[in-house]
């Protein structure tokens, strides 16, 4: 069995955290239990993968960019999804992880949402954690280019849909550049976030700019 995911710089107590100290429990377990993948502990696939998993918890708990160690530089930091929404440092701490990622989804009703909102819907609906994990790294550093996938089950309510327990689960691309001591410059992603949009709102099609978005979603 695999080593448990390794999140970095979590351990100072002088950090200032969204709420508080986040725990990663529950998402491990699920993680370790339903991955495809399983790279040697000591494999530059598992050092990307914690390497991302620690941005990812850095930006969705972490109010002060100088707590953060995942970064090469705060100032020149990019994110960029789908190569037409770009975000820096501060809209990372600002907007959180799925105003960033859901940017142009047209069944996501982003306007009415906050950092704030949009995780508390998310968390609600994914109750059993939103597992991740790096499938393919196809270049090493520093221009880190690989295949992820990120899962779930639907078992908590959406705003005011009920849960069919069924799996959710997004496949995407990602280019990681990185420096020499593997901190991170910039992240692309590359994805299609209608499917998983489109069954948690019970369309058969997807992709409806028409569709009268649920003001909560």
């Amino acid at each position: 069995m695999s080593e448990l995911p390794t999140r970095s710089y979590m351990d100072d107590p002088d950090i200032k955290w969204k709420s508080e100290k986040p725990n990663y429990d529950l998402v491990n377990a699920k993680y370790m239990k339903e991955k495809k993948s399983n790279h040697p502990v000591d494999s530059l696939e598992k050092l990307v993968e914690n390497a991302t998993k620690t941005w990812e918890m850095e930006s969705t708990h972490k109010t002060d960019l100088k707590d953060w160690g995942s970064i090469a530089d705060k100032d020149t930091f990019k994110f960029v999804v789908n190569g037409n929404y770009e975000f820096s440092a501060e809209d990372n701490v600002n907007l959180g992880n799925y105003q960033m990622l859901l940017s142009g989804c047209p069944l996501y009703n982003l306007k009415a949402h906050t950092f704030e909102t949009s995780h508390a819907l998310f968390k609600k609906a994914f109750n059993e954690g939103f597992a991740w994990e790096l499938l393919e790294l196809f270049s090493g550093p520093p221009n880190l280019v690989f295949t992820w996938r990120h899962w779930t089950n639907w078992t908590g309510k959406l705003g005011n849909r009920e849960p069919t327990n069924e799996p959710i689960e997004m496949t995407g691309m990602a280019k990681v550049v990185v420096n020499d001591d593997v901190k991170i410059e910039s992240i692309e992603v590359f994805y299609d976030p209608n499917p998983m949009m489109a069954k948690l709102l019970g369309l058969e099609e997807h992709g409806n700019k028409d569709f009268p978005l649920p003001a909560d979603i």
